[in-house]
């Protein structure tokens, strides 16, 4: 076991429209552009991550960081993005204090939700929508008073 020194993980996502993405991040769902970072060749070989540099552009929402990774060359995608497609991280979370407010929002600024609000409790709601590259995201609310 160790111990870590943070309440929160940071996630890197592979983009295939750094642009794209990086406007949606930030313009849509709101995180700060905390950095970015030329990581070389050379260090990420050494690392056993990648064959070849990368900009990384670190975006923040509170504690956590999403790294947006722009390779040289556009990484591939998998050929479904569902849950139950295949192993490995499927979707991030995202919770806030008012569902139809932000739900409202992300229709606003053109985002296609893949359903309406959905509940299986009353106090507790949840939606998925898609970001540019299309990874799976999830908002979630839960009732305070519980």
């Amino acid at each position: 076991m160790f111990e870590t020194t943070r309440g929160a993980v940071d996630v890197g996502l592979s983009t295939r429209n750094t642009a794209a993405m990086k406007k949606f991040y930030t313009e849509v769902l709101g995180l700060e552009e905390a950095a970015v970072i030329d990581v070389p060749g050379d260090f990420v070989r050494a690392a056993g991550f990648a064959q070849e540099g990368v900009k990384l552009h670190a975006l923040k929402s509170g504690e956590v960081l999403i790294k947006l990774l722009e390779f040289p060359e556009s990484p591939a995608t998998g050929s479904d993005p569902l849950a139950d497609s295949a192993a490995g991280f499927r979707y991030l979370t995202f919770w806030v204090k008012d569902m139809e407010a932000a739900v409202a929002h992300l229709q606003d600024a053109g985002v296609e939700l893949l359903s309406g609000i959905l509940s299986r409790v009353p106090e507790r709601k949840t939606i998925f929508f898609k970001d540019p590259d299309g990874n799976l995201l999830e908002l979630n609310w839960v009732d305070p008073a519980v």
